[in-house]
């Protein structure tokens, strides 16, 4: 019995520690009683004003910190701590925190956000100012996954005032986790709404707009009257920030229009007297007054907007669809236009009516996004409904006012690659069957199922894996099939992308057994575009087919696309999910004339007659601002996404009203002559241009600088939109600059009055690079590649040497401009290259960073291809390879050329393997040169490269 007695005594003491530890703080010296230690970095122990006890944090500057404290993955923690600021910034004291385990990301976590460098941060609490001590506290939940966090408490470099911090705890709770929506809510309740009146009271008055709602609505409502707000804004009583946020701005832009107070917003708990513009589907009075909204049928992003009695009613099922609605109201019917991330148009009219209203909108394609700098802005992509939200805009945290996204498709942690999945560092050397012709073996069941594990993990690590289309994405170059994929490929139409479906259906149903409802996504791209025959893709499979091949001097489905359209069609006939990755800008030249407007609004319209066909994702120029028409491009996707029966035309001259102004009518015919100069000349349009085209002629630019002209003088006096005009200027003048040579030749041939005027076209050029602040001028080349480029001087190349005896007609000659460049590939002046300029390329790559695509041959024909090239490399490796000359696919047909051979300091023919060669526009063809990655080979040289009919007779070449 004593014995029982002292081990019900042991057990009881070793309980109350166990949770007394448990209910302990995991940061050490919270209170700075014991000097600095264990904390770190920046600041100081002072003592004589602390919130409790002696001491306090000092920081004037920088960050003090906290590691290595263990926690429990999905335990919750209250986060509590006394500030006090003297003369800081606002925003300027900050306390940020971060989780560190397998599978979890370094980002910083926490409910609150602070605004660093133009972006913003999750914290866990931002002040400043001056004021005493103030105790803050939240409480988070530590990630799946974690088992240490980090602290840091912190203080903006090199800004003013000081920061103390004292009485730091972390300690377990069972308390609700602290979130954003909260937080965010809390203060703009205290900002806009009326306070709370008595129960009694606040009854009355919402029965009192219930009566007002009844009856007839009037043919037109008043909203304000000679400046005067005729109308309050009625929210829920807890509503929440995105739908306060809505409201807000609702009375924010109803202002700037009228000059009338919409403010401060009336609620349930405190309803206004007269008509109200009620906002969100958690008021009382929504729900009295429109009883039948069908939520069911709205979806995540559509709206209803009613006139009810004298009321107005905007409700969505979610608070992102009643946001829509009332950027839709003020865009569709108020007039305000968000043209661009920092141009909007906000009419004026002190009597702002509106007619009587019963809509209901629901956006024909449900993701919706544009990858461009101006596309992923956030308000901008908000304020234009679209709701697409992935890859690197992901990652980033949003303003809690519309932080309401689409993150289901290739958002953070719902996409891994083949080799991201099976890392061949990992698995090649005891797999090596997995891996084959530069993508995976597709058909081998071991490799897929460790793939499914892999995925697993992944998706374990995710906060709900339901609602993301995990994407399985290919390598992005080609594949040489291994014989059992292509086998079942045989099968199925010789398609390529049947056994990567069918590795994906694998896998997935794997998956789905230890998930339940997990889905899955892969691309259809390059060598997977084309669908397979005889396959069907589950209804928990997405399939993305991604333009990379277009042609966008046509829609989609016309013209050289044909096949793309049917290609996109066959995936809408097979699968029950398809989203569209379309490519829109050209990232050869983003300030470049790109004639694809109306062939892209074209596309949208014809996509959504594909009922399977739900998204719509346009790369465009997302590594620079105010590339050639790229705020144009978003609003109308954005327009023609929601609603694909406005006509396109219609569309880019509304927008040309509002940002060009008096501009606008030759800003529309200048786009005009764009499509008509293309359409002419049969240019191929590709995803990469270069300046070369033939509607580039000298015609096209002299009718553009008349344009131009015309438009700069329309708006002479209006600085914003002069500057407006001359960022759309600035692709004329690029390439006017970039093949001043040719076209003044040409205009003194011809005896015209039109001339190149370098050094006033230079100027104005290099001022709408600081007004545009241009990053890169094409995908991987910055400013200053781009200045070097157009400061080289050309002259005429003569005909070179193994052509001299052909006739004209035999042969071609393809100069530098002609080539698209990738990675550090660049245009150099070279006194041996036959007109002056070559391209550079750096001899310690391996890179295919010079190709010429075979739509630059005549249409008809059959050619034989020769590269002058030659290297610039250390004595002693005469027998070593300098580079070589190949054309793709396959991805192993080439030359190869000694540096003995090109390191003369003249050019050599090196002839291209694989050919002849005949015009085509599919841009997964390639003539292209390879540096030989080696140290001694400082760099290759690129002069020309010349096209002979086949057959002719030239000096034998390499």
């Amino acid at each position: 019995m004593a014995l029982n007695l002292r081990r019900w005594l042991w057990l009881t003491l070793l309980i109350v520690s166990s949770v007394a530890q448990a209910d302990a703080s995991i940061i050490l010296n919270g209170g700075f009683e014991s000097g600095k230690s264990p904390w770190w970095g920046a600041g100081e122990v002072v003592t004589g004003d602390a919130a409790q006890g002696q001491a306090a944090l000092k920081l004037t500057g920088g960050y003090t910190a906290q590691d290595k404290r263990s926690v429990v993955a999905g335990q919750r923690y209250r986060v509590s701590m006394q500030i006090r600021t003297d003369a800081a910034p606002e925003g300027s004291v900050f306390v940020q925190l971060s989780y560190r385990g397998q599978g979890v990301g370094p980002d910083w976590r926490g409910p609150a956000r602070v605004k660093l460098a133009g972006h913003l941060e999750p914290a866990l609490f931002v002040t400043g100012g001056s004021h005493g001590w103030q105790r803050f506290s939240v409480v988070i939940q530590a990630s799946s996954g974690a088992d240490q966090l980090l602290l840091y408490l912190r203080k903006l470099d090199k800004s003013a005032g000081t920061a103390y911090y004292d009485d730091v705890d972390i300690s377990p709770t069972s308390d609700p986790v602290t979130t954003a929506a909260a937080l965010q809510s809390a203060v703009l309740a205290k900002q806009y709404l009326q306070p709370a009146t008595a129960p009694d009271a606040a009854a009355a008055a919402l029965a009192t707009a219930i009566k007002l709602g009844g009856g007839a609505s009037p043919a037109r409502l008043t909203l304000a009257q000679n400046g005067v707000a005729q109308y309050r804004i009625h929210v829920g009583a807890h509503a929440d920030p995105i739908t306060l946020s809505a409201a807000a701005e609702l009375a924010d832009y109803l202002q700037r229009i009228s000059g009338g107070n919409f403010l401060p917003l009336s609620n349930d708990a405190n309803t206004q007297a007269g008509p109200l513009l009620v906002i969100g589907r958690d008021s009382a009075l929504t729900r009295k007054l429109c009883p039948d909204i069908p939520y069911d049928k709205l979806g995540d992003d559509g709206f209803v907007i009613r006139s009810v009695g004298q009321h107005l009613v905007i409700a969505g099922a979610t608070s992102r669809g009643t946001m829509y609605g009332v950027n839709w109201l003020l865009d569709r019917q108020f007039g305000v236009k968000w043209l661009s991330p920092d141009f909007t148009v906000v009419p004026s009219a002190k009597t702002l009516q509106l007619a009587r209203l019963d809509t209901q909108q629901v956006p024909r394609f449900s993701h919706r996004e544009v990858l461009s700098f101006e596309g992923q802005d956030k308000p901008y992509r908000a304020h234009n409904l679209l709701n697409g939200e992935a890859l690197g805009a992901s990652f980033l945290p949003s303003p809690p006012a519309i932080d309401s996204w689409d993150h289901s498709w290739m958002a953070q942690g719902g996409y891994a690659s083949f080799f991201e999945l099976l890392p061949q560092g990992t698995y090649a050397k005891a797999h090596p069957d997995w891996y084959a012709g530069g993508q995976l073996a597709m058909m081998n069941p071991q490799m897929r199922q460790q793939m499914a594990a892999v995925i697993v993990q992944r998706l374990k690590a995710l906060p709900d894996y339901k609602q993301v289309w995990f994407d399985i994405h290919d390598q992005d170059w080609g594949w040489d099939m291994d014989p059992a994929s292509k086998a079942f490929a045989d099968l199925h139409g010789g398609k390529p992308s049947a056994p990567r479906l069918d590795m994906v259906i694998d896998v997935a149903n794997q998956v789905r057994k230890v998930l339940p409802g997990a889905r899955f996504a892969f691309n259809a791209y390059h060598w997977s575009f084309a669908p397979p025959k005889g396959m069907r893709v589950p209804d928990y499979v997405l399939v993305f087919p991604m333009t990379i091949q277009v042609d966008y001097s046509t829609p989609l489905n016309q013209g050289r696309n044909t096949q793309l359209g049917r290609d996109i069609a066959g995936w809408n006939a097979i699968a029950e999910h398809v989203l569209v990755w379309d490519h829109i800008t050209n990232f050869s030249g983003y300030y470049q004339p790109t004639p694809n407007i109306y062939p892209i609004g074209h596309s949208i319209q014809w996509l959504a007659t594909l009922p399977h066909v739900q998204g719509y994702f346009a790369e465009g120029s997302w590594e620079t601002p105010n590339a050639e028409f790229a705020s144009l491009r978003v609003w109308m996707i954005a327009r023609l996404l929601w609603n694909p029966h406005e006509d396109v035309d219609a569309l880019v001259a509304e927008f040309a009203r509002g940002y060009f102004g008096d501009a606008a009518p030759e800003i529309v015919r200048y786009i005009q002559l764009m499509h008509a100069a293309i359409a002419k000349s049969g240019d191929v349009l590709s995803e990469k241009t270069q300046v070369d085209l033939a509607m580039y002629n000298l015609d096209f630019v002299m009718a553009a600088d008349a344009l131009f002209d015309q438009a700069e003088a329309a708006v002479a006096r209006d600085p914003v939109m002069l500057a407006h005009v001359r960022i759309a200027r600035m692709p004329v003048d690029y390439v006017v600059l970039a093949r001043r040579m040719e076209y003044a030749a040409e205009a003194s041939r011809r005896g015209l009055p039109w001339q190149v005027d370098y050094v006033n076209r230079l100027a104005r050029f290099e001022q709408g690079v600081k007004i545009s602040k241009l990053k890169q001028y094409r995908q991987g080349g910055g400013a200053a590649e781009l200045a070097q480029m157009l400061a080289v001087e050309r002259h005429p190349a003569a005909p070179p040497a193994i052509v001299a005896a052909l006739p004209r007609q035999d042969w071609r000659d393809y100069q530098d401009l002609s080539f698209n460049r990738y990675d550090a590939a660049r245009i150099v002046p070279d006194d041996a290259a036959s007109d002056g300029a070559a391209i550079r390329m750096n001899g310690n790559s391996s890179v295919w960073a010079m190709q010429l695509k075979l739509d630059k041959l005549p249409a008809t024909g059959l050619w034989d291809l020769y590269a002058a090239v030659r290297v610039d490399a250390a004595a002693g490796h005469d027998a070593a390879p300098g580079l070589r000359v190949g054309s793709a696919p396959p991805m192993n047909v080439f030359n190869t050329a000694t540096v003995g051979l090109l390191n003369d300091g003249h050019y050599h023919f090196v002839k291209v393997p694989g050919g002849p060669f005949a015009f085509s526009a599919n841009h997964e063809k390639s003539i292209y040169i390879q540096p030989p990655n080696t140290g001694f080979v400082k760099y290759i040289y690129l002069d020309d490269l010349v096209a002979v009919r086949a057959g002719a007779t030239v000096p034998r070449q390499p």
